[in-house]
């Protein structure tokens, strides 16, 4: 996370991350980098993966990732507590990719988020891998598009 938070009960579900302070339009939040906030996977290694760990804790981990080009992504910091929302806060940045703006991965506010908020997401933005709605579906997981598309 490259802001300051706190984890606390959300009105959204479970927990959430508030923001500490204040942020401005297009600040970086969270910073997509491969090893270290993140684990990324193929159908295999998160086969692999899912052996490795007990039935309950299998279900919290396929809730706590995301879809995107075709892989699984384990996120591995407190940023797997992001809640969803249809009208989110934070997103791709507000002014797209390149010069200085955003990496195409990585979380931005959208808009000015004061202190004490929540920051959300929008699941259903997320991609569907056909496989990874499967393994979700054997375990009795939800996937982050499901919830995303069930809760306008």
């Amino acid at each position: 996370m490259q802001v300051e938070y706190e984890v606390k009960p959300s009105p959204i579900a479970g927990v959430g991350l508030f923001l500490a302070k204040p942020v401005a339009r297009g600040a970086l939040l969270w910073k997509y980098a491969p090893g270290e906030s993140v684990r990324e996977h193929d159908e295999a290694s998160l086969r692999a993966r899912i052996k490795e760990l007990a039935p309950d804790a299998v279900q919290d981990l396929l809730e706590h990732v995301y879809c995107w080009l075709g892989q699984v992504i384990e996120i591995l910091d407190d940023a797997k507590l992001w809640n969803h929302s249809k009208s989110p806060n934070t997103g791709d940045h507000p002014d797209g990719e390149g010069d200085g703006a955003g990496d195409g991965v990585s979380s931005y506010a959208l808009r000015d988020i004061a202190a004490g908020e929540e920051l959300t997401d929008d699941y259903s933005l997320h991609h569907a891998l056909p496989w990874f709605e499967q393994i979700c579906k054997d375990v009795g997981a939800e996937s982050c598009i499901a919830v995303g598309n069930s809760y306008k």
